[in-house]
């Protein structure tokens, strides 16, 4: 295989003034501060239970029972409870998780328990909605400090899954609450709770509140003293498969009236922005992959370096490509990388279980936790191979004949993450250097940062527009008559927008990289590998009389997400006599223990905690509601629902 020289990486510069940028989301996000209603300052709670039961169907029942203390000689009437029926998803905003609250029921043994609810009013500036629950008779005052309530009600869309797992991940109080001197949450959930985690503070905050346990699979939260601006977030693993709707329910994201206004005007650069467009098609036309011309797709020609190539477009090749029925002759990542250009989380597992059957490791299951021993370093084949050993293992596991022998756990202190990120950057300079990319493209985590400097130029443009916007919505519009301002309005109406749209575009199409023809005809062959693994049954599997075919195609099954799959189709070998059923030599846990099916989602359930490790998170709501409670990315005021309570 030849040697390409490797393509530098392009010079960066500096775009975009940081004070203007920074400016200008100061102005506009002050102006879009909310003005929220807050509860009398003599007011607390002297007690909060709430009792969530999720069932079968994925819905959540609540109740929840409260000792509101009024202050003295207070004159309220009752209190007012927001829950949360829409809110941002994720941290890019593009989408809304929608929260449907049904059989809304009050009681009271001391106060009105009548109430009304509203559900029309937005919050200004807010994507998020609430449903306003006023509890409370207008012609009748409480006249004793305290009065207890009951609310029940019933949510949909409350659910998210992982895919290993499902949970509730929920804001049971926001931070528009009096303080709250003693709260418990207990949660049940189909199968029983499988983990329990809560937090308790500030938005983003990973502070744990007092207790959270499990007792004949009830999951119970106790915290005091919740302060105002605090939140409650409590986390529930539910095992899979018991609970039908587990996924939250998305909507295309809601916009503010002033953020309507905003992009209103900026329909003025939509000229700009089609001419924008238009380079960034003449620049793909040139980054398009090779292919070899006149030969089927898949095939190599005996002199690759002279064999005539042609460009196509990858989305309008429609060539059929054939099914192979072995792996091709390159690294598992490679494949992975030249499939999709990314080398995550599914690649470096590929990779560990690669090298763990090839001899250079060996791994175990221990109670949901992967290990791994070192025991052969010198069969390593690639440096990127040898800096992943010795991101797991430290540097000692590049001694060729080490002393001792190394055992380390995968998620321990982060190694994954560290591996995940050298291992993308070596396999594509590695795939770059054998002719393999003409350019990589975005891998793993790099190029992160000019990416933001893209999106920051966007930016620019959205916040101004969307800033003159909403000065003209309160009044300002006299400001536009200065003619420095109109003018440069104007300018920046086409200069900026056509700017922005060409570089950003130019980063897209970047990202992807671009494969040489060899590249391509590699692509084919590992597609067509998927193919088989994707398609073929047991009876139709090939293989040779004693060979390993579990272990030789489990680290390409995970690579291409097929490891349920593939075990399966072990399985069904295994139960026809034509594999015998025995422990792979790279396992050195218990073998009356070893189970393919645990193990393989173990492995790739570690490698994508440790990848991810996402940032997840509105009256009442500390933010976005994206992400999980478990691995490491849970935080107080990021799950979903959420609201607060206040008196009136």
């Amino acid at each position: 295989m030849s040697i390409a020289p490797v393509a530098g990486a392009a010079p960066r510069t500096r775009r975009a003034p940081a004070l203007l940028v920074l400016g200008l989301l100061v102005l506009a996000l002050t102006w879009s501060i909310p003005q929220t209603a807050m509860a009398d300052s003599d007011d607390r709670v002297d007690s909060w239970q709430m009792s969530y039961t999720v069932d079968s169907d994925g819905l959540l029942h609540v109740s929840e029972t409260l000792v509101w203390r009024f202050g003295s000689s207070s004159g309220r009437h009752g209190i007012v409870r927001e829950l949360v029926v829409r809110r941002p998803w994720g941290d890019g905003g593009k989408q809304d998780a929608v929260y449907e609250i049904s059989d809304i029921a009050v009681s009271s043994p001391d106060a009105s328990a009548q109430f009304t609810t509203d559900t029309s009013g937005e919050r200004e500036g807010e994507r998020t909605r609430h449903l306003v629950v006023t509890i409370g008779d207008p012609a009748r005052r409480v006249t004793g400090a305290t009065a207890t309530y009951t609310i029940s009600y019933t949510v949909s869309g409350a659910l998210r899954t992982s895919g290993d797992y499902d949970e509730l991940y929920w804001d049971a109080l926001g931070p528009d609450t009096p303080l709250v001197d003693d709260l418990q949450v207990d949660v049940d959930v189909p199968g029983g709770a499988q983990q329990a985690v809560c937090f308790a503070g500030p938005t983003d905050s990973t502070d744990a509140c007092d207790a959270a346990t499990i007792s004949s699979g009830t999951a119970r939260f106790t915290h005091r003293g919740k302060a105002p601006g605090e939140n409650l977030t409590i986390g529930v693993m539910i095992a899979p498969g018991l609970v039908g709707d587990n996924e939250p329910h998305l909507e295309k994201a809601a916009m503010s009236t002033a953020a309507r206004t905003g992009w209103q005007m900026a329909l003025a650069a939509v000229a700009s922005s089609a001419l924008g467009a238009y380079g960034v098609f003449r620049f793909a036309r040139g980054r398009r992959d090779e292919r070899f011309a006149g030969v089927a797709p898949g095939t190599i020609p005996a002199d690759p370096e002279r064999a005539p190539t042609e460009k196509v477009a990858r989305q309008a090749r429609s060539t059929v490509i054939p099914v192979q029925f072995a792996p091709p002759q390159m690294p598992v990542a490679m494949a992975g990388l030249l499939i999709d250009g990314r080398v995550g989380a599914r690649e470096t597992t590929a990779t560990i279980v690669d090298l763990a059957v090839r001899g250079v490791l060996q791994l175990r299951n221990d109670g949901g936790e992967i290990r791994a021993r070192l025991v052969n370093p010198g069969l390593m084949r690639e440096d990127y191979e040898r800096r992943l050993v010795a991101d797991i293992f430290g540097e000692a596991a590049l001694v060729s004949d080490p002393r001792w022998v190394l055992e380390r756990r995968l998620d321990e202190d982060g190694r994954l993450e560290t591996a995940n990120k050298n291992l993308s950057r070596l396999v594509a300079d590695r795939t770059t250097a054998l002719g393999l990319l003409k350019h990589a493209g975005v891998v793993g985590e790099t190029g992160r940062s000019d990416s933001a400097v893209a999106f920051a130029v966007v930016l620019v443009v959205m916040t101004l527009q969307w800033f003159l916007g909403v000065m003209l919505v309160q009044g300002f519009e006299t400001l536009l008559v200065l003619p420095t301002l109109r003018y440069l309005f104007l300018a920046g109406s086409i200069i900026v927008p056509l700017a922005a749209v060409y570089l950003i575009g130019r980063k897209v199409v970047s990202r992807r990289g671009q494969r040489t023809a060899l590249g391509s005809a590699l692509t084919d062959q590992a597609e067509g590998f998927r193919e088989y693994l994707g398609t073929a049954e047991a009876d139709q599997i090939r293989f040779e009389e004693g060979q390993d075919i579990f272990s030789q195609y489990l680290p390409w099954a995970i690579a291409f997400d097929l490891t349920d799959r593939w075990v399966r189709i072990c399985e069904q070998l295994m139960a026809a006599g034509r594999v015998a059923p025995t422990v792979p030599p790279w396992y050195y846990g218990d073998p009356a223990g070893f189970n393919p099916v645990t193990f393989a989602r173990s492995m790739t359930h570690v490698s994508q905690v440790s990848y991810a490790r996402s940032s997840t998170g509105g009256g009442g709501v500390g933010g976005t509601g994206r992400g999980s409670s478990f691995g490491g990315g849970g935080r107080a005021g990021r799950g979903g629902g959420g609201g607060g309570a206040h008196s009136w």
